[in-house]
């Protein structure tokens, strides 16, 4: 099984995907959210340990400024998350680009993130566009812990 606290799992077709659209939409942050299989239980709503992320849904950055930080559009967040359901996938993760810093959670991540969540928050650094970094993250004791990537 694999360690959940340590590793984040993503397909290498999700993978490059989510790099293409945060490249295609520098120089905003980009943001969305990552999606995998439902966990047996039927319950299409929670992350599961064993979950690999194998769907990207962009949703628009609407953001008063959208070079700096983000803020999903609440109605492509609530399509997106219905069709997750409809389509039998779990709610794994977060994602947003940094256009122009490292891929390190900022203090504007740190207040908009929920203290206590299971899901993976991603960030895309796109400060060397030619090799972007892209670094998963999951929130403990109100910090922000590196998880090491996994193309599954």
């Amino acid at each position: 099984m694999p360690e959940c606290q340590s590793q984040a799992y993503i397909t290498k077709e999700a993978f490059e995907r989510l790099v293409a659209l945060c490249l295609d939409a520098k120089p905003i942050e980009a943001c969305g959210i990552l999606a995998g299989p439902a966990a047996d239980s039927g319950d299409t709503a929670t992350h599961t340990p064993e979950a690999v992320i194998d769907t990207v849904i962009p949703i628009t950055n609407t953001h008063i400024n959208p070079t700096y930080s983000f803020s999903f559009d609440p109605s492509e967040w609530t399509t997106a998350f219905y069709d997750m359901q409809k389509n039998r996938q779990s709610l794994v993760g977060l994602f947003h680009s940094h256009p122009k810093t490292d891929a390190i959670p900022s203090s504007y991540d740190t207040e908009g993130f929920l203290p206590a969540s299971e899901l993976t928050y991603w960030i895309i650094s796109l400060k060397d566009s030619q090799n972007p970094v892209v670094q998963p993250y999951r929130r403990e004791r109100s910090k922000f812990v590196p998880l090491q990537l996994v193309l599954a």
